[in-house]
């Protein structure tokens, strides 16, 4: 037999207040007196009564919910920022969506955010810097359906809430930290070509060696594929040099734990023979590494991640225009196991 649903009227009758006043109590729209309150939640506990969320959004035009959009769930890159999102939600209130668009595929990104901008979440955090978003961006932009913050991406001539990586000066520190142990022969293995990160991770590097008076070897700029797997091959064609490397920057950790792979197949230690940097600080690393822990700069995803929640949280209970809130986040290194001193052999 189906158990009849407890309804607000039945909330009313048990508290003997209005249905008006329940509501108020269950929206927190109006103040009531204490006694009356406290009459309201103790039916509402003996009942088990359970408000209907949809029907509250219609009145309230609100779901109490935020959309998040990232490139892949499954990538343990995002370990450290999905437990940002869910710990600010949970201090929020708010609950939250996550739409993974495997491959960074443009056409599933802009698929999901018409879908949540349609009414679903209150508000839309898209991360990823791949140059292909800006079409998703604009979208957001210019159909002004919905609050949004944008993570790692910064699309020019658009005024939106942006919270970025120092990827450059991140870079660029890591080139000199490698410098300063020593090595001048320093190779670099690029990430992702479509991603804003690979560019200004590039430009930081090639500014450290600059600065340095220091000279980029021929071959000692690798480029590799959309896939982090490719360090591997990447690292070979560096170790196939006349004169390889006694360093390399990789442009994230993932692949630069492919890099580690390599140089280990090729029978070379990490770091007395070569060492290899990382950067992002993943917490964990890609298909069951197992080698030395990646020294690598740590960019603050925790934060980061509750920061956006924060931030569009603010922003929606202010309810007004406001500017664009703009934050740039600095990185630090952090010194594990596949750095040392040069020492010339």
């Amino acid at each position: 037999m189906t158990q009849k649903r407890v309804s607000i009227k039945d909330v009313a009758k048990r508290a003997d207040v209005s249905i008006a006043t329940v509501s108020r109590v269950v929206n927190k729209t109006d103040n009531v007196t204490p006694q009356i309150y406290e009459r309201v939640m103790d039916a509402i506990k003996e009942l088990g009564y359970s408000p209907n969320t949809a029907a509250r959004s219609l009145v309230k035009q609100r779901t109490n919910a935020i959309g998040i959009v990232v490139n892949n769930l499954h990538d343990p890159f995002f370990h450290d920022l999905i437990k940002g999102f869910e710990m600010a939600a949970q201090q929020t209130s708010y609950s939250v969506v996550f739409c993974s668009a495997l491959g960074g595929d443009v056409k599933s990104k802009e698929a999901y955010v018409k879908y949540l901008s349609n009414g679903v979440v209150d508000a839309v955090i898209l991360y990823g810097s791949y140059f292909s978003d800006e079409s998703v961006v604009r979208y957001l932009q210019e159909s002004r359906k919905i609050e949004y913050v944008m993570i790692e991406n910064d699309v020019p001539g658009l005024a939106c809430n942006k919270l970025l990586i120092n990827n450059y000066g991140g870079a660029k520190n890591a080139v000199k930290y490698l410098i300063n142990k020593g090595h001048t022969r320093i190779a670099h293995i690029c990430g992702n070509p479509n991603k804003k990160v690979t560019i200004e991770r590039f430009n930081g590097y090639i500014a450290a060696m600059q600065e340095s008076h220091l000279e980029v070897m021929d071959g000692f700029i690798q480029y590799s594929s959309t896939d982090y797997k490719s360090g591997f091959e990447r690292m070979n064609a560096l170790l196939d040099l006349k004169e390889p490397p006694t360093a390399v920057f990789c442009s994230d950790d993932a692949i630069a734990s492919y890099a580690v792979r390599a140089a280990f197949d090729r029978g070379l230690r990490v770091p007395e023979d070569i060492s290899v940097m990382g950067f992002d600080n993943q917490t964990i690393l890609p298909d069951r590494y197992r080698g030395p822990e990646i020294t690598s700069v740590e960019q603050p995803l925790y934060t980061i991640g509750m920061d956006s929640i924060r931030l569009v949280s603010e922003r929606l209970k202010s309810g007004q225009a406001e500017e664009p809130v703009i934050r740039t986040y600095e990185t630090k290194i952090v010194e594990k196991e596949t750095v040392c001193e040069y020492r010339k052999r």
